[in-house]
């Protein structure tokens, strides 16, 4: 009886510290964030992401090896929202659905992408929807040119979108995108 008391003592420790390196995960990466708002990603130091965050220097090295890993998490995190959303929709017969779906959601993250373009993190936003293209062979079986084709035509749009401020409405830039998509360039 003792033995699995001893086991589950583990178990809450090993949940506890998991939830606790999550915490300061979240922590350095809101710093990081913070101070990309006030001053470019290139003048940024670990110490100053580190006071900001309030954790110490061997957190921060525990977690992450560079600035730039901790960019990459949270563009990890964009995306694994994003892609979960657009599952729901098939590309072909949805696709005007999944363009709203996918502006919606960019719109709610466009200031995070515009720290993320400024900070010089186009082509690694780019690479992230061609991985997304070629995750899943099953779904839609076309070549790689046409894969990065369509991740190309998305990344242009979502960056001209978010530098514009936004300005055209997210029905009137799906219709666009779904069209296009759809139907090919008829001038």
């Amino acid at each position: 009886m003792a033995e699995k008391t001893e086991i589950e003592k583990l178990n809450i420790l090993r949940k506890n510290n998991a939830e606790s390196n999550a915490i300061t995960k979240e922590c350095i990466e809101s710093a990081l964030i913070l101070l990309m708002k006030e001053k470019p990603f290139s003048e940024i130091s670990i110490l100053e992401i580190t006071k900001r965050a309030g954790v110490g220097r061997s957190s921060y090295y525990r977690n992450y090896d560079s600035k730039e890993a901790i960019l990459e998490g949270h563009l990890d995190s964009i995306f694994a929202e994003t892609t979960l959303a657009l599952q729901k929709f098939d590309p072909i017969s949805q696709c005007k659905e999944s363009w709203i779906t996918l502006l919606t959601i960019t719109k709610t993250h466009a200031a995070d992408y515009k720290l993320l373009f400024e900070a010089g993190f186009g082509d690694k936003i780019l690479n992230r929807f061609l991985s997304s293209f070629n995750n899943d062979p099953d779904r839609c079986a076309v070549t790689d040119i046409t894969n990065t084709y369509i991740s190309g035509c998305i990344y242009a749009v979502v960056k001209y979108w978010i530098n514009d401020n936004m300005k055209t409405d997210i029905s009137t830039v799906a219709e666009v995108c779904s069209n296009l998509m759809t139907s090919g360039m008829r001038l």
